[in-house]
C-alpha cells in the first residue's frame, strides 16, 4: 500500500513546477506527485498513486532526486522484495555498529553497493568539504574507513567496517576517505 506522506516543499512558482517536470519520473507519477504537493497533505482524501515498478516500497516522499528514484529498481535487481525491509532508522546523523538482526531485518544483503575505488573525487586522502546530502541515506560499511566532520559540530567521526551510518537530507559535512570504501546503501 502506498502512503502520501507530507510534502517537504510545495512548488510556488512556474519555474519550480517546470523543474519537477524535468525529473526522470514517468508522467503519471509526476502528475500524481504534483497533485499531492499542491494538496493540503492533512486532507482526508488523496488520490491513489499510479502503479510503480516495485509495489513493495511505500511512496512516502514528495521531493524526488533521480538517485533516490533509481534506488528502488537497483534493490529489485539485487533480489530485494521485502516490503518492510529498507527503511530509515534515524532522523539525525548517526553512526552505530550494525547488529546481525538489523542486517537481516533491513534486508541489507539486497541493497545496491557503492564504492570509492573508481571515483577520483573520492580517492583515498581527498577531502570533500561541505558536502550537502540532497536526499536521505542509510549506509552499511562493508570495507574501508571514512572521516566525517559534521558542519553542525565540527567534531570528526570515524566510520568503519560494520557501521550503519544515517545521513539525513540536508546534512552538511566534510568527508575524507581514509581507506577505499565499499558500502551498501538505501536512499530515501
Amino acid at each position: 500500500m502506498h502512503h502520501a506522506g507530507h510534502c517537504n516543499h510545495k512548488p510556488q512558482t512556474k519555474t519550480e513546477i517546470e523543474k519537477m517536470k524535468q525529473t526522470s519520473l514517468p508522467r503519471p507519477t509526476f502528475l500524481w506527485l504534483l497533485l499531492v504537493c499542491l494538496c493540503n497533505s492533512s486532507s482526508a482524501f488523496l488520490p491513489t498513486p499510479p502503479a510503480r515498478t516495485c509495489q513493495s516500497i511505500p511512496l512516502t516522499r514528495c521531493y524526488y532526486h533521480p538517485a533516490v528514484e533509481g534506488w528502488e529498481q537497483k534493490y529489485v535487481d539485487e533480489g530485494g522484495t521485502d516490503a518492510t525491509a529498507p527503511r530509515k532508522i534515524s532522523d539525525e546523523f548517526e553512526v552505530h555498529a550494525a547488529t546481525e538482526s538489523e542486517l537481516v531485518d533491513l534486508d541489507v544483503e539486497h541493497w545496491p553497493t557503492w564504492t570509492t575505488g573508481d571515483k577520483e573525487k573520492w580517492a583515498v586522502g581527498n577531502q570533500v568539504p561541505d558536502k550537502e546530502m540532497p536526499y536521505g541515506e542509510l549506509s552499511y560499511v562493508i570495507t574501508g574507513k571514512l572521516e566525517i566532520i559534521p558542519q553542525s559540530t565540527g567534531v570528526p567521526v570515524i566510520i568503519s567496517v560494520g557501521d550503519f551510518v544515517t545521513f539525513p537530507k540536508g546534512f552538511v559535512a566534510s568527508w575524507k576517505v581514509l581507506e577505499e570504501l565499499t558500502w551498501n546503501y538505501y536512499l530515501y
